[in-house]
């Protein structure tokens, strides 16, 4: 894990992947009780293979997590 709170560093990953690091910032909104998520992840891999993983993380994971952070804010 980094030392820096915002920072998640997977060191494990079924993806074909190197040195992930993802960020994930809420930024509150200072018109009504909201928030603005922004997550991004930095990774090495393989140049074949790049175009896959963006789309995986980005529907997969970035997806989910934020559809599940709805779920959670909302119950």
């Amino acid at each position: 894990m980094s030392a820096d709170p915002d920072e998640l560093s997977r060191l494990e990953s079924p993806m074909p992947l190197t040195n992930y690091v993802a960020t994930l910032r809420l930024t509150p909104i200072t018109d009504g009780d909201r928030a603005f998520a922004e997550w991004t992840a930095e990774f090495d891999c393989a140049p074949e293979v790049a175009d896959d993983l963006v789309t995986n993380i980005g529907q997969n994971v970035f997806l989910a997590g934020f559809q599940a952070l709805k779920r959670q804010m909302t119950a």
